[in-house]
């Protein structure tokens, strides 16, 4: 032991403990700020320049279901609307890891929550494209997201944008799972809409929330 080092006694502890009680006060009292990490940030090189969708998961059972969810809710992306604006919805989820989906026998890795997940449908810019999905800033056919913003008013012309998630610039083809838009439909609605286009029940998986 060092010379001269004070070894705390039982006649220290209250000392000790206010000292603690004081240091552990909350630091932060705004909402903090995101790391890339944090959000599971991928960037517009790593998705091949792609928006992210089921249909460029890894993890996607192809036109079926997701291996890290389960064989229901039914995974895949449909058209929807009136006929004379028919709007194409592509699912995605937060844990999207860009690759070549299983386009063989069903594969399951987890049974994770639809909605833990974040499990939601994308709309398309137009109908037909080769992928459709989310993006920052919606860059090809994908979707933009809400929590990116630009100077200019159609945020696909702009190459980087402001993230208020990670207040740090980012490019419009990157995405994260803290993505975002006011017009998406919940995987629930699109468990309604994919059985009423196939004429049968559908159903859902154990998470009903």
């Amino acid at each position: 032991m060092a010379e001269g080092f004070l070894e705390y006694k039982a006649k220290h502890l209250a000392k000790i403990n206010s000292i603690r009680r004081a240091v552990s006060q909350p630091d932060i009292y705004t909402v903090p700020t995101l790391d890339k990490a944090s959000v599971l940030f991928v960037s517009a090189a790593e998705m091949k320049n792609e928006p992210a969708s089921c249909y460029n998961c890894k993890f996607y059972n192809y036109g079926k279901s997701c291996g890290l969810i389960g064989a229901l809710p039914t995974v895949r992306k449909f058209t929807y609307g009136a006929p004379d604006k028919e709007i194409e919805y592509w699912p995605c989820c937060g844990a999207h890891e860009h690759g070549a989906p299983n386009y063989g026998i069903e594969a399951f890795r987890a049974s994770n929550s639809p909605t833990t997940l974040g499990l939601l449908w994308i709309n398309a810019p137009r109908v037909g494209a080769e992928y459709g999905g989310a993006s920052c800033g919606g860059q090809g056919d994908g979707d933009d997201c809400d929590y990116y913003i630009t100077d200019v008013d159609d945020k696909r012309e702009a190459p980087t944008g402001f993230c208020r998630v990670l207040q740090s610039e980012v490019a419009n083809g990157d995405v994260c799972a803290a993505w975002i838009d006011d017009d998406r439909v919940t995987w629930q609605q699109a468990q309604a809409i994919i059985s009423k286009q196939d004429g049968g029940d559908h159903g859902t998986s154990g998470d009903s929330a």
